[in-house]
């Protein structure tokens, strides 16, 4: 049963695997196409034939057995591409390009492929060069400057193929502007110094050293460097002795990498000739002669035009006529075989120095290679003017993206400075309104400070007046006199408790929770005796308040000296209960009573009730100090008849 589920299992995970997107290439075919693709590439200088019969075995056995390797193929096309490109043969090298495109665009298929992008960017470096053999200089650039803006080589610097692809684009950049662009100094030294920095990490292989060596010393020479081109020059040399001394399996050295080591000849000759000093016209023209004919040996037409044109150029010009003319017959013996415009600029390199010659064999013969030369200067110049036109709109767009780039560096700086100013008006704007509130609130206090001085000054006025008039009475009984000065004192005691609790720096709330009764003790020893005929009585209570007790018991204690005032006989009677979340006291007794209006006034400073003077306002401002303290709704009310008494009534808070 185990092994029964294991093969379930298996069986599972093969359909899972067979319906999830990307199949997988088997590993052993695989290396076999790698090892194909490999030769190939090892070959591509040295031995061009070699290349695309690699490459082509590799197309094969892809289609036979491994049609979903499509790095494979890309690479194997690549390496096609660049084979026919080095034996000029520019119709198959661009068929290989555009198989390669192809190839990408039918990309969304579910095959494994991780190198498409940077194989799509060797491909289009290599038309790039095709393109400018062919004088399409503004279709060249573009395509550089689109590999550029893509930022595919900046990924995976360690990898191979990477490194390969960067060392190519610094080849072409260089070969682009000093070909075509008339030696660019600028723009072709900073290229040079972004080269020499990164130099180090592009590792490939001799023969791609000796490619990026020869496009350094050939774009310093173009900028006047010719000491430090030379010396590009000669580390190519020394690539070539090293080579030797590990006894490459090759027939000579420079077959190893023919077509740099005449490359690297021909750029020592035209650097020499270009130096001050004491060299020999014939030694810098055997040099010249040298890279002729290794390129002839290497058999790429592009480079034996170039090698015929540089020679007889310079034979010409150190007067060795016979020599120049020797060299021209041997191409012409040739001519057959080279399709004219494959590479215009050469093309009008030659003809310049056919009419210079002068081996014209009859006039018809010179006025033709006039008609050439003039059909190539008109087709050379119409690309420069496309080129001319790309590049103004270029720098145009280089011109507006730094405009934009500013304007967007200041916009930004622009919005970060108004949201720092946004934020500093809120903080600005919330302290003025937290200074606004806190100066509304000294206001109030200012005003209820004014209001209290008012209300003390009038309650002063209107409870000592009868006290003052009846002690200027001399025939004020001694009895009399002292219960007036009793009700005047305790007059000017409910006024020092008014201040100490209306000025703010004076009596402070202190809250705890204490007994009622014990308040009811202390008030029953601090009242005045009351009159003849009337008596006082605290209920015993046991319940509990949380409030300031001093201030709670100055309360009570102007409640029943209200009461024994306006009682003339009969009781006051002082209660306290719970009820709730609150503690209900009662003082009730059965004096003269009030009127509506009295009891709407009662508490009001402005509008003094008849005798009731000051104590009671007193008494509202303890239970309001209480209510703010405590959040919990404490008041206090009165309920009164004409006649029938009066109850005052407190709600103080249990907790």
């Amino acid at each position: 049963m185990k092994r029964l589920a294991g093969y379930i299992v298996m069986c599972l995970l093969l359909v899972v695997c067979s319906c999830n997107g990307t199949q997988r290439v088997d590993p052993l075919r695989r290396s076999r196409v790698d090892g194909l693709n490999k030769e190939a590439f090892v070959n591509r200088y040295r031995n061009p034939e070699r290349c695309i019969d690699c490459s082509r075995q590799a197309l094969e056995y892809i289609h036979d057995s491994l049609p979903r390797y499509v790095d494979g193929e890309l690479r194997a096309l690549n390496n096609m591409a660049f084979a026919y490109f080095l034996t000029s043969n520019y119709a198959e090298a661009n068929q290989m390009l555009d198989m390669v495109e192809k190839k990408l665009e039918r990309g969304s298929e579910k095959v494994e492929m991780r190198n498409g992008d940077i194989e799509r960017v060797i491909g289009q470096l290599l038309r790039a060069r095709l393109l400018q053999r062919n004088c399409q200089i503004a279709d060249s650039y573009r395509l550089l400057y689109d590999i550029g803006r893509s930022k595919v080589l900046e990924r995976n610097g360690d990898n191979l193929l990477y490194n390969y692809a960067q060392t190519e684009y610094y080849i072409t950049l260089l070969t682009l502007n000093f070909n075509y662009r008339n030696g660019k100094e600028q723009d072709v030294m900073s290229t040079i110094d972004e080269v020499e920095r990164r130099r180090a990490g592009l590792k490939v292989d001799y023969a791609e050293d000796m490619a990026l060596n020869y496009a350094i010393a050939y774009g310093l020479q173009s900028a006047g460097e010719s000491l430090r081109a030379l010396d590009y020059c000669d580390q190519n040399f020394e690539i070539l002795q090293r080579l030797e001394h590990m006894r490459v399996p090759d027939d000579t050295v420079s077959a190893f990498c023919l077509y740099n080591y005449a490359n690297t000849l021909q750029m020592t000759a035209t650097i020499r000739k270009s130096l001050p000093g004491t060299i020999k016209p014939d030694s810098v023209l055997a040099l010249y002669d040298e890279a002729r004919r290794c390129f002839f040996e290497y058999g790429d037409p592009y480079q034996m035009l170039g090698g015929v044109t540089s020679t007889a150029r310079y034979a010409l010009l150190i007067g060795d006529t016979a020599f120049a003319h020797d060299v021209l017959h041997e191409w012409q013996s040739l001519r057959g075989t080279w399709t004219p415009f494959a590479a215009p600029k050469m093309e009008l390199g030659y003809f310049d120095i056919l009419i210079r010659s002068n081996i014209a064999r009859s006039p018809d013969e010179n006025r033709r290679w006039y008609e050439h030369r003039y059909e190539l200067q008109d087709y050379i110049a119409r690309n420069e003017e496309e080129d001319f036109a790309l590049q103004n709109s270029l720098l145009m767009a280089q011109r507006r993206s730094r405009l934009m780039t500013i304007f967007t560096i200041a916009l930004s700086a622009l919005m970060v400075t108004l949201a720092v100013l946004a934020v500093l008006l809120w903080r600005n704007a919330l302290r003025l309104r937290r200074e606004k509130r806190q100066l509304e609130v000294a206001k109030r206090r200012d005003v209820e400070r004014i209001a209290n001085v008012e209300t003390c000054l009038s309650v002063m006025r209107h409870d000592v007046s009868p006290f003052i008039g009846y002690l200027r009475n001399p025939h004020l009984p001694a009895e009399l006199r002292d219960e007036v000065l009793s009700q005047l004192l305790r007059t000017f005691d409910n006024i020092k408790s008014w201040t100490s609790l209306s000025i703010p720096s004076g009596l402070a709330f202190s809250a705890s929770r204490f007994l009622l009764q014990e308040v009811f003790d202390d008030v029953s020893r601090q009242v005045i005796s009351p009159k003849k005929g009337v008596t006082l009585d605290f209920e015993t209570t046991e319940a509990m308040v949380w409030g300031d007790r001093l201030l709670v018991t100055i309360m009570l204690r102007n409640l029943v000296n209200n009461a024994l005032q306006h009682t003339e006989e009969g009781c006051v009677r002082v209660a306290g209960q719970e009820s709730g979340d609150f503690v209900e006291l009662t003082v009730k007794d059965s004096g003269v009573g009030m009127s509506e209006e009295q009891c709407e006034n009662l508490f009001r400073a402005d509008r003094p009730s008849g005798d009731h003077g000051f104590g009671l306002i007193l008494c509202r401002y303890i239970v309001k100090k209480h209510d703010d303290n405590t959040r919990r709704g404490c008041r206090i009310w009165v309920e009164s008849e004409e006649g029938r008494g009066t109850e005052m009534h407190v709600l103080l808070s249990k907790s």
